[in-house]
Parts: structure tokens; sequence; C-alpha cells
């Protein structure tokens, strides 16, 4: 059955109640905007979508809620937090390969499973299949281990290049990821783990801006097992902790290619050179604070503060305060401002 994960707004009473309180007044009212006005969507939101098919790690084991998901995270994040997206679509079967995801009128090899026409990258399409921008369509596809231990390295590219093609001949993006450690059973031999790691670097290296590395950083380099902070504790799966650096990988590559910028761990936010490109602040820079559809978000500064007047303008313009995880205390001193005075539409909540 296709899950479909609604959304909350985010609980903002800590950020108020941190702030500082020669400016409680403004920072109340300027919350009250964040939730009434800033989650509202953007003109073209509803046309993005998100559809993600995998097996037992999209469908979210080893995590201790639903909501940790990488899945849920990543419909939290455009949905619920930019108005982005429609909704993030999760497909994920545990026990599922591959060739279960493969369209539905493929014939596999003797002793190969056939599609599976509800969870496969032919249901994906279909649900992407009315955007009016096919480019706003999104299939990220996650099989990391089942069934590599028989099948050929050989069978296991051609059968993601067959799912990837099947994605973007319509017209819509598409993202394979990576494998991932694993240690449990028959999986816990050298040779296994090796022909895991080859089969990370032949993803990487096949579909290279549009593959997820869900394996480099994840595993501890004495035996390869996942490591101790992101297991699951069943040798298999990543725990909560597992799926937000999953999260923050899909992040990375900016699937939208929207103009998201992220603060610096110092520097007064009205600056643009505070801002980058990249999740920790770093790459480019923002021309400006009046460009359109810009997305900014505070993060790698617990106690981040302007040093003037900070204006922030153009159409659907969205300022984000922390990432729904770590404190934020915007710092607003008594004699600046921040104002937005972005067009915005309807609010989705």
């Amino acid at each position: 059955m296709t899950k479909y994960f609604n959304c909350l707004p985010d609980n903002l009473a800590s950020f108020f109640f941190n702030c500082y309180r020669s400016k409680y007044i403004q920072l109340f009212l300027l919350g009250l905007y964040f939730i009434f006005f800033i989650n509202s969507k953007q003109v073209n939101a509803q046309y993005g979508r998100i559809v993600a098919i995998g097996s037992s790690s999209t469908a979210g084991n080893g995590t201790t809620a639903h909501d940790s998901c990488w899945v849920s995270l990543l419909n939290n994040y455009y949905k619920c937090r930019l108005n982005l997206i429609d909704s993030a679509y999760n497909l994920g079967v545990a026990g599922s390969t591959n060739y279960h995801a493969m369209p539905t009128d493929y014939i596999p090899p003797a002793s190969r499973p056939y599609p599976d026409a509800i969870h496969n990258v032919s249901k994906a399409v279909s649900i992407l299949s009315n955007l009016s921008n096919a480019a706003n369509g999104v299939v990220i596809v996650n099989f990391p281990t089942n069934g590599y231990i028989n099948y050929s390295i050989a069978e296991i590219m051609g059968s993601l290049q067959t799912i990837y093609d099947a994605v973007t001949v319509k017209g819509n993006r598409c993202y394979i990821s990576t494998t991932q450690p694993r240690c449990d059973g028959s999986y816990n031999t050298a040779a296994v783990k090796k022909k895991l790691a080859d089969i990370k670097d032949s993803i990487i290296n096949r579909f290279n801006k549009y593959s997820l590395n869900f394996w480099d950083g994840m595993f501890d380099p004495a035996d390869t097992t996942i490591l101790a902070k992101y297991s699951a504790g069943d040798f298999i799966h990543f725990n909560n902790a597992g799926h937000r650096v999953m999260f923050e990988r899909i992040l990375s590559k900016n699937i939208f290619d929207l103009p998201v910028w992220y603060s610096k761990a110092t520097g007064n936010l009205d600056d643009v050179a505070t801002w980058g490109s990249n999740t920790d602040g770093s790459g480019t820079s923002p021309s400006s604070f009046s460009a359109d559809n810009q997305l900014f978000n505070i993060v790698n500064n617990p106690s981040p503060a302007i040093g003037s007047n900070w204006i922030l303008s153009g159409k659907n313009t969205q300022l984000i305060i922390g990432d729904g995880v770590t404190p934020v205390n915007l710092i607003i001193p008594a004699n600046h401002n921040v104002s937005i005075t972005s067009t915005i539409t309807a609010s989705c909540y």
C-alpha cells in the first residue's frame, strides 16, 4: 500500500522562549508570520513530487518511529517546511530486490523475481505522470543489499540502469543510492563486504551526480560493520541517526535545483557572505536577498544575529529557522529589524 505522510507545523515555542527579551514582541509577531505565511505554497508547489522505491531501508526499518525514516524526513522538509511538493510517496517494501523494481513488462532471467507492479518503477512513474513539469518529479531508488550476494555486479548495474532510464525517459529525475554496510549472517564475510563496496563504487561511477552515497562514513573501518552510532542493532539497518544522514545527503544533492542557502557558523545573517549553497554554509553565496524563490536556512550557528536591518524580498522567499532538531536562538538587537516583503500564496495548513 502506498504510504502517505501528513505533516504538522514545527513547534516554535523554544525559539520564542529563548530569544532576547528586547525584541520579544517583535519576535512573537515574526513567529506568527512564519507559522501562517512563510509555510505557504509556492506558485508551482503543487507540481513537485517525490517517489521512493526500495527495500526495508526505504520502508523505515531500523527507526523507532516512522517519521524518522529518510522518506518521511524528505516529506517534512519539502512539503511541510518549504511547501515545494504535494507529497513524498513511499513504495518501499521490506525484503524486496532491484528486480522487484523493474518495469512491469520486464521478463527477468530464470531464478530472478518478477517486478512488483504495485511498488516498482512503473508505479513510481505513474504517480508522477500528471505533473505539469516532468522535471519536478523525482524518483529515489534505494536497494542497498538484498540479493547482491547472488547477483553479479554486471546484472545489478544493468537493472539499476533500466530503472533509471524508465524514469528519465519520461523527463523525471532519478537518483540511485549506493549499497549500505551490512554484516548479518552470510553477509559477514570479507568477500561479500568487498563486493558491496565494489558495487558502491560502480554506482557512483555510473550515475555520478545522480548517485546517493549511503556507504562512505557510515561503516567502521576496522571490520566494515555499520558504525555504532548509526546502527539499529541488527547488523542490517540504520537507526534514526543513520536515516537523518541519508536525508541530509539527499538534501545536499538539491534534487529540485532550488536556490537554497545555508548560514555559516559565523557572520551576520544580513551579509550575503554569511550564506552558502552547501549545508555547512560553504560554497557559492547568493547575489542578493531580493531574488525570487530563494530558501534561506538558518543553521550551523546556535545563536545567529543580524548586524543591521535585514530585508528579505522577492516572490516566494522563505526563511527557515533551524533544522527541526538543534535549537536556534535568533538574536535581533533592539535597534534592528527583520522584514520579509515576499509575495506569498495560500498556506498548506
